[in-house]
């Protein structure tokens, strides 16, 4: 295989990287050219031919990184992106985050502050009436 020739896996689809190599060298642009049309670090293109893309600063925004590229070279969108979702790896399930414990029971302190509430004040009306009663 050639340099020039794109990678191809094992079900005959290319790579992204290599289709959008490819697809730069086609129109005689260097990474250099690529990196200052997109205002992107040098480095960026050279990861994103090689399907490096764990070695972004923001590998998150691989896929926005590849659409821009391709829009740049003008390749089928929807063609570059699928070969995209075909290699790279799996996306970690999100993060459940729970609420810490105290939070999870604020409905039953709300319950109990106004209960104690309603007493005190229920405790105050009885003294008041209790020493207008007992004063007269």
């Amino acid at each position: 295989m050639g340099s020039e020739e794109p990678y191809v896996d094992s079900q005959s689809r290319p790579s992204p990287g290599a289709m959008l190599q490819a697809a730069r060298q086609a129109r005689g642009m260097t990474p250099q050219e690529v990196a200052q049309q997109l205002n992107w670090l040098r480095e960026y293109v050279t990861f994103i031919e090689r399907d490096d893309f764990a070695s972004l600063r923001r590998p998150a925004f691989a896929r926005g990184y590849v659409r821009a590229y391709g829009r740049l070279l003008q390749l089928d969108e929807a063609m570059l992106l699928a070969a995209f979702d075909a290699v790279r790896p799996p996306a970690s399930p999100p993060r459940v985050r729970r609420r810490p414990q105290q939070l999870q029971k604020t409905g039953l302190g709300i319950a109990l502050g106004l209960a104690v509430l309603v007493l005190l004040v229920f405790g105050l009306w009885w003294f008041q009436s209790s020493l207008t009663v007992g004063g007269n």
